[in-house]
């Protein structure tokens, strides 16, 4: 058993050496899971008056969207999905590629299929995405990166646990204000506290995505192929006349699906695919799917997330619990309000990391005499502060900004402007 100075050791090292990426991770993550909202306020064509929407009509969007893609110069002959609003002000989605292979987006009110506008792939949601996924670099090593910080929140969860004995008292515990050191050490504290569980989820799947990126991957629970001769040779879209029958099927097939997006075919063999939530908890919406011929509309593959194997049902499960989905198998309400306690947590745990590092380096300072102690009359130094705890940092500090300016320098000559 390690002793509570060698725990405090563990808890300090991780907390501060690590604290200016582990910071820049959970905030671009914290965004990330409003990415969509955030989209919504900068582009007036994702926003409809919920008045105005009774539910989704697919088959007014999707014939609108054929009738748009076809207007374009080039015309564009293949979409490759249709994804219904995620709240009720949202707009209907559609997402398509040109000649050069480059995704776009255009946007239907999803009752009447009114044509709203366009947008870019590269929007906010894109870009918050990426950034906090894999730091804008190339996949397996960015996503090992940010997962294996992961292992870093695990092991300040864990270290808490021994410094701050009787924790579980500490849920009501009032903080003192009386001095610099005391207020935000408890401040510190009472957020830990409650952000346990936070800690403890987010710990798990970003873990979890580590194993996934090195080998621990599900399989592919997607089976369904195209049967029509047509349709193995080349991506075919379905006809207006053939895509009513297919959703016709799948109400009728499929009763307790509630139909999310609409997966079109983008390669030879392709299939039209039904997609969204029905009693399975914890699924993202492939999880359960309708799949058909797109020439023939026949059903070639049914699957529920009720039938998945434990290996996919948790592969299933991490980025509804990561991102703070979860709320949708309650409805776009519930979807809304847990991705908000995201939010509000995200927030608590990145002012985590900033209390944390701020105290270590008022606490140093003291000892070293570079900060004056809490009983001298001296005016605050918040600048000496942090000067104190970046120069105890060392070298990994200035790797750790300079990767944040790269990343973020990346990002903006990529994404802005943010021609929405």
């Amino acid at each position: 058993m390690l002793s509570k100075p060698t725990w405090f050791s563990i808890h300090s090292w991780v907390g501060v050496k690590l604290s200016i990426l582990l910071c820049f991770i959970v905030a671009t993550g914290t965004l990330a899971v409003i990415s969509h909202e955030i989209d919504w306020l900068t582009n007036p064509a994702k926003r409809v008056a919920p008045s105005s929407v009774s539910d989704m009509n697919w088959e007014a969007v999707y014939e609108q969207a054929l009738t748009e893609t076809a207007k374009l110069t080039p015309p564009v002959s293949n979409i490759e999905s249709i994804q219904a609003p995620i709240h009720p002000w949202f707009s209907a989605q559609v997402i398509y590629r040109d000649d050069n292979k480059q995704r776009h987006r255009l946007f239907f009110h999803p009752t009447t299929g009114e044509y709203l506008g366009g947008g870019r792939w590269l929007n906010w949601q894109r870009f918050f995405r990426v950034t906090h996924r894999h730091l804008m670099l190339p996949l397996t090593l960015g996503i090992t990166i940010v997962s294996a910080f992961s292992i870093a929140i695990l092991a300040i969860l864990i270290s808490s646990l021994y410094i701050y004995r009787r924790w579980w008292k500490g849920f009501l515990r009032k903080p003192r204000w009386r001095h610099k050191q005391t207020r935000w050490g408890d401040l510190h504290r009472l957020v830990g506290v409650w952000s346990l569980w936070f800690l403890i989820v987010i710990g798990i799947t970003g873990s979890w995505y580590l194993a996934e990126r090195w080998g621990a991957a599900a399989p592919s629970s997607d089976k369904g192929y195209a049967m029509t001769q047509a349709a193995m040779d080349e991506p075919v879209m379905p006809t207006q006349a053939a895509f009513n029958t297919m959703l016709q099927k799948t109400q009728a097939q499929f009763q307790a699906l509630t139909i999310q997006e609409v997966r079109l075919p983008n390669k030879a063999g392709g299939v039209v695919a039904f997609q969204g939530q029905a009693s399975a908890i914890l699924v993202r919406s492939r999880a359960n799917t309708i799949q058909f011929d797109p020439v023939s509309a026949e059903t070639v593959f049914k699957q529920y997330g009720n039938d998945l194997s434990i290996h996919l049902r948790i592969s299933e499960a991490a980025d509804p619990l990561h991102f703070g989905v979860w709320g949708e198998v309650q409805g776009n309400t519930g979807k809304l309000a847990s991705k908000i306690l995201y939010f509000l947590f995200g927030i608590f745990l990145t002012g985590l990391c900033i209390t944390g590092t701020y105290m270590y380096g008022l606490r140093v300072g003291r000892k070293v005499g570079s900060i004056p102690s809490k009983n001298t009359p001296r005016a605050n130094t918040p600048f000496r502060i942090w000067r104190v705890a970046l120069k105890k940092m060392g070298g990994v500090a200035w790797f750790f900004i300079s990767a944040v300016v790269v990343c973020l320098s990346y990002g903006i000559y990529t994404y802005i402007p943010f021609r929405i």
